[in-house]
């Protein structure tokens, strides 16, 4: 891709607040269908969920340690998603991103795609002090064995939707009740910015050096809008927070 072609994109970044995850999915499913019906320039969406276990289409059950019933006795949704990849946890404190771009149209192909969205984290992490690096076994970012960056997305259509998880001072107790991604390697782990950093760290810090980096990666400007204002301007019948969640 030419950068210097993609100068003038502007993307709208939305910041969800604390949202469960289902919702947040269905305003992913309206933000796709706007790109594709009304070719919007695309989206960038980020959130943080309550405690909850997303799914890939692919996953394997053998990966959790515990059954659905278990999970909802714990107050944690067990959600099956179409997106790529094994299991993972989602928790307040995480910094999750959505981007939904019409990856085509900006010539990129789905390798590209995700390689750039990492260096967003990698260059983000190091802003913080932290060295993290691509595993050539295991997807994701990582800080030396510990994984501190999920990635799972989707492209339909040819606009991308999903894709990472942060951990930055989410408390990580949920990932104990999975093995994260399906990595049974037992030097592996999963870690935060908080656990890789000595001083105190705010999600909203994190959030705004990786708004930053993200846009110089993918050549964008990016344009703040209110949650209010999007979920009302939203089509209705892609967007329903009273729709059943995935099965």
């Amino acid at each position: 891709m030419n950068l210097q072609d993609q100068n003038t994109r502007c993307l709208e970044h939305i910041d969800l607040g604390l949202m469960p995850y289902h919702d947040a999915f269905l305003v992913q499913q309206a933000l796709h269908k706007r790109v594709i019906d009304d070719n919007a320039s695309g989206f960038l969406v980020t959130v943080e969920h309550p405690p909850c276990l997303t799914m890939g289409k692919h996953a394997d059950s053998r990966y959790l340690h515990g059954s659905a019933t278990d999970f909802q006795a714990l107050g944690v949704d067990l959600v099956h998603t179409d997106r790529g990849g094994e299991v993972t946890a989602h928790e307040p404190g995480q910094l999750v991103v959505y981007p939904i771009l019409p990856i085509q149209e900006w010539k990129l192909r789905p390798k590209s795609y995700v390689d750039r969205l990492l260096q967003v984290v990698i260059r983000t992490l190091a802003d913080f002090g932290i060295d993290s690096v691509l595993d050539d076994t295991y997807p994701g970012v990582w800080v030396e064995t510990r994984k501190i960056c999920a990635i799972g997305v989707r492209i339909k259509h040819r606009v991308s939707y999903h894709g990472l998880a942060l951990n930055v001072t989410n408390s990580l107790q949920l990932f104990q009740s999975i093995v994260p991604c399906g990595i049974e390697d037992p030097v592996r782990s999963v870690t935060s910015v908080q656990l890789e950093q000595s001083s105190k760290i705010e999600l909203a810090m994190v959030r705004e050096c990786f708004l930053s980096y993200f846009q110089e990666q993918f050549a964008v400007k990016i344009r703040d809008v209110s949650s209010q204002q999007l979920l009302a301007n939203l089509d209705r019948s892609s967007y329903d927070l009273h729709d059943k969640p995935l099965a």
